[in-house]
C-alpha cells in the first residue's frame, strides 16, 4: 500500500511541489477567539514552525495559505446529522465537524480552504492536515513525529473530504486498574500531573477524538481534588471534547466511586446519599456519567429496585443538571451471573418511559474479539453476538454507543506480557460494522500503551474518519498506520505478523493457552468465574486425574501449536531484518524495536508455554506408568526456566522505551487502586512465568500460590 498522498500524485500527475518560505494562516477575529480554534491554532501554528523552518504567520500572502471559514454558530447549534437521525429519543448534540480541504493555485500561492460547520470541525481539519497529509505522526500523547516539511506536497485541483464515521469518538481510560494516567487523573498531589493529563487530551483532539471518560475511585480528596479535577474537565472542554467520569451505584469491586454505600458505613438512606453525592460530583461540571448499576460484573441484583433508583438519577442528572446519563451493558449473560436476578423489572407509566429514554447505553465487549464473530470464548460466552443483539435492540429505543478495549491487562496481554496484534483486526472490523450500522458513538476501553499498545489506540482513533480523496475513497487495513510509519516493506512484516497471530491465537484457540490462569480458573465451585478464554482443562486436572487420550489433545491442541507459532514468529522476524536495518532514523528505529521486542516476546512466551505444560503432562504420564514424575519433568523445567531468563532480558530492554516512570508503571507503590503497583508490575520479573514454573515443579495448583492479587480488596470485601 502506498501513502494516499503518494498515489493521488502519481495518478494525477500534478505540478511539483511548492517550496516553502512562509505560510500564511488566514482566519477571522471569532476563529482566532474562540478557546477550540485558537489552542489548536497556538498548537499546529508552533507544530508547522518546527516542521519547515519557516514563518508561519496569520494573514492572507504566503508560499501557502490557509484559509480558514468563518463559522455560523447559529448553524453550528443546529442538530447534527447524527442528531437528526436519531430524533425519536433524547440526543446529546455535537456539532457537525465533517470538513473537507480543497488545494488551488491563487496569485502564485497554493491556497488551502477548509470548509467545516463548526470550529470543532476547523480544530480537527487542522490537525488532520498535519498528520493525513504532511507527515506529522501523533501517535503517542508524550511523542510526536515532526517531518521536515521542505516543500508543500499538495497542488491545484486537489479535493479531500474527510468525514467522521461517529458523532462521539474517544477513549475511557479504565483508572480502575493502575495505569499510566490513573495517578494524575485521582491524586491531586501527583507532581507535573495536571500537565500529563491535559497532554493526553491534546492527543485526543489532534488524532480527531471528542469524548474522554476515566473511573472514579473511592478515596479521593472530597476537599481538595474537585478543584484539581475542575481545572482539566474546563480544558478538555476548551478543547471540544465531552468530559464524562465512570461511577457506581453500589459496585464492590475495584475501589469504584459509590453513589452510596450500606450499613454500617453510612446511617443516611440510600436516596440521601445519592443525591449528595451527585451534587457534589455534578459541582464539577461533567457533560457525561457513565454509571455502573450493578455490584460486580457477575451480578445484577433486585432488577425493580434498581430501575427506580435509576429513574431518579436519571431525573438528577438530566434535568436538574443537564448532563448526559450512560450506562454500560456487559458481556455477561444473565444465566451466567454468579448471583441469582431478583425481579421482573418495574413497569413504569409514561412518563417515566420518557425520562428513562434519556438514559444512552454502551455496548461492551471484551478483548481482541469482534461483535459478530462466531467464536469468542471469554465471560463464559460463546461468542458475543448478544451483545450485537441487544445493540440492534437499543439503538431503536436510546441513545447507544459501542465500547470494546483495545487491551484486557489482567493475565491477558499486557501482564503476560504479548503484543497482540488481532486487536488491530478486530476494533477495525467492528468500527466498519458499527459505522455501517449507524452506531453514533465509538468509546475505547483502554487499558494501557506500553508494549505497543499505543499503536492500537492510535489506529482506532484514525480508523475513526472516512477519507476521501479526488473521489477516492481510502480503504483502512489493520497494519496501514505501522506501514505510515516504516514504509512500505517493514509494514509488509507486520501486516503478515498479524496473519500469524490471527491464524494461531484466533482461528486456533491458541490464546488459551498463553494467557496465565488466575484466580477464578483454579477456584473450585460456583466462583470460578471464565473470564479469559480457558483450556479445557486446568493444570490440577492434567497432573491427577488426566488419561492419556487427554494428555494427548494437549500435545495436539496446545504444545504443538505453541512451539509452531513461535517458530514461525521468529522465522519471519529474522526474514525481514534487512527491511528493518533499513530503517535509518534514530526515532522510527526505536519504535520499530519497541513492536519487535512486543512480538519477539510474544513468540517467547509461546515456547516457554509449550515446555512448561509438556513438563506438567510427562509427570502425570510418568506417574500413570509409575515413573518417577518430579525427575521426567526436570529437564523440560530448566528449559523454560532459559527461556524465562531470555524474556527478563528482553523486559529489561523493553522498560528502556517505557514513556512514564519505570517506578509507576512497573514496580509496587501506593495506589488509589486496589492493586498497589503499576499496570506492568507483572511484567517486570514475568511473574506468571516463574508461578507456572513453580506450580509444576511443585505440584501447586491453588489460587493462593504465589498469589500478588489482593483478593479481598479486589472484590470489595475489606477497603
Amino acid at each position: 500500500m502506498r501513502h494516499i498522498v503518494l498515489v493521488c500524485l502519481m495518478l494525477l500527475g500534478w505540478q511539483a511541489s511548492q517550496a516553502i518560505n512562509t505560510i500564511a494562516i488566514d482566519a477571522t477575529p471569532d476563529v482566532l477567539s474562540n478557546s477550540i480554534t485558537r489552542i489548536t491554532l497556538d498548537d499546529v501554528t508552533q507544530l508547522l514552525r518546527q516542521a519547515c523552518s519557516c514563518a508561519v504567520v496569520y494573514g492572507t500572502t504566503g508560499d501557502v495559505v490557509v484559509k480558514l471559514p468563518a463559522i455560523d454558530t447559529a448553524r453550528a447549534n443546529q442538530p447534527s446529522r447524527f442528531a437528526q437521525q436519531f430524533n425519536q429519543y433524547p440526543y446529546l448534540q455535537y456539532p457537525d465537524h465533517d470538513y473537507t480541504w480543497r488545494g488551488k493555485l491563487l496569485d502564485g500561492s497554493i491556497t488551502m480552504i477548509l470548509e467545516t460547520p463548526s470550529y470543532q470541525g476547523i480544530a480537527f481539519g487542522l490537525y488532520g492536515l498535519l498528520q493525513e497529509r504532511l507527515g506529522f505522526k501523533f501517535y503517542h500523547a508524550k511523542e510526536t513525529i515532526v517531518p521536515e516539511l521542505k516543500s508543500w506536497p499538495i497542488g491545484d485541483g486537489y479535493i479531500w473530504e474527510a468525514k467522521a464515521k461517529f458523532d462521539k469518538k474517544g477513549f475511557h481510560l479504565h483508572t480502575q486498574h493502575p495505569l499510566e494516567l490513573t495517578q494524575q487523573l485521582l491524586n491531586h498531589e501527583y507532581k507535573g500531573g495536571m500537565a500529563e493529563v491535559k497532554q493526553y487530551l491534546d492527543w485526543l483532539v489532534r488524532n480527531g477524538q471528542n469524548y474522554f471518560e476515566f473511573n472514579l475511585l473511592e478515596g479521593i480528596s472530597h476537599k481538595h481534588w474537585p478543584a484539581y479535577a475542575k481545572e482539566y474537565i474546563d480544558y478538555g472542554k476548551s478543547r471540544g471534547i465531552i468530559m464524562g467520569v465512570d461511577v457506581s451505584l453500589h459496585m464492590l469491586q475495584q475501589n469504584a466511586y459509590k453513589l452510596y454505600e450500606g450499613f454500617p458505613k453510612s446511617w443516611r438512606t440510600k436516596s440521601k446519599q445519592i443525591d449528595r453525592n451527585l451534587d457534589w460530583l455534578m459541582a464539577m461540571d461533567w457533560e457525561v456519567i457513565n454509571m455502573e448499576f450493578s455490584t460486580t460484573e457477575f451480578s445484577e441484583g433486585n432488577i425493580t429496585k434498581k430501575e427506580q433508583q435509576r429513574l431518579h438519577i436519571t431525573d438528577v442528572i438530566v434535568n436538574k443538571y443537564g448532563a448526559k446519563l450512560m450506562g454500560r451493558k456487559h458481556v455477561v449473560k444473565t444465566d451466567n451471573m454468579a448471583t441469582e436476578t431478583k425481579g421482573e423489572g418495574y413497569a413504569m407509566n409514561e412518563e417515566e418511559t420518557q425520562l428513562d429514554a434519556n438514559r444512552g447505553i454502551l455496548i461492551h465487549t471484551v478483548m481482541f474479539y469482534t461483535i459478530t464473530e462466531e467464536h469468542a470464548p471469554a465471560y463464559g460466552n460463546e461468542n458475543m453476538r448478544h451483545m450485537n443483539d441487544e445493540l440492534e435492540k437499543e439503538i431503536k429505543q436510546r441513545e447507544t454507543w459501542y465500547y470494546p478495549e483495545s487491551a484486557y491487562w489482567i493475565t491477558f496481554d499486557a501482564s503476560i506480557p504479548m503484543y497482540l496484534m488481532p486487536y488491530l483486526g478486530a476494533r477495525l472490523d467492528d468500527i466498519e460494522y458499527t459505522a455501517k450500522r449507524g452506531v453514533p458513538g465509538h468509546v475505547t476501553f483502554s487499558s494501557g500503551w506500553e508494549w505497543g499498545y499505543w499503536s492500537i489506540d492510535w489506529s482506532i482513533a484514525r480508523w475513526s474518519w472516512q477519507h476521501t480523496v479526488n473521489n477516492q475513497t481510502h480503504k483502512n487495513t489493520p497494519t496501514e498506520y505501522l506501514e505510515d510509519l516504516f514504509g512500505e516493506k517493514v509494514g509488509e512484516y507486520f501486516l503478515e505478523q498479524h496473519k500469524i497471530q490471527q491464524g494461531y491465537l484466533k482461528d486456533k484457540n491458541l490464546i488459551q493457552y498463553m494467557v496465565a490462569q488466575n484466580i477464578t480458573d483454579e477456584i473450585a465451585g460456583p466462583l470460578s468465574l471464565p473470564f479469559q478464554p480457558r483450556p479445557r482443562w486446568m493444570f490440577r486436572y492434567l497432573r491427577y486425574k488426566a488419561d492419556q487420550p487427554t494428555l494427548d489433545s494437549v500435545r495436539t491442541e496446545g504444545v504443538s501449536l505453541l512451539n509452531a507459532f513461535h517458530k514461525k514468529t521468529a522465522k519471519l522476524t529474522e526474514e525481514f531484518r534487512p527491511a528493518f536495518d533499513g530503517v535509518k532514523d534514530t526515532n522510527l528505529r526505536f519504535l520499530l524495536d519497541e513492536l519487535l521486542l512486543g512480538i519477539e516476546i510474544t513468540g517467547l512466551r509461546a515456547q516457554h508455554r509449550a515446555a512448561t505444560i509438556e513438563a506438567l503432562l510427562q509427570k502425570r504420564e510418568a506417574g500413570l506408568n509409575g515413573g518417577k514424575p518430579k525427575k521426567v519433568a526436570a529437564p523440560l523445567l530448566s528449559q523454560a526456566n532459559e527461556i524465562r531468563l531470555q524474556g527478563i532480558k528482553l523486559v529489561q530492554q523493553q522498560e528502556n522505551h517505557y514513556r512514564y516512570p519505570v517506578w509507576l508503571l512497573a514496580r509496587r507503590h501506593w495506589s488509589h487502586t486496589v492493586y498497589y503497583f503499576g499496570y506492568l508490575y507483572p511484567t517486570h520479573n514475568l511473574h506468571f512465568w516463574l508461578r507456572e514454573e513453580k506450580q509444576i515443579g511443585n505440584d501447586r495448583y491453588g489460587p493462593l500460590y504465589r498469589n500478588i492479587w489482593h483478593i479481598l480488596r479486589t472484590v470489595g470485601v475489606i477497603d
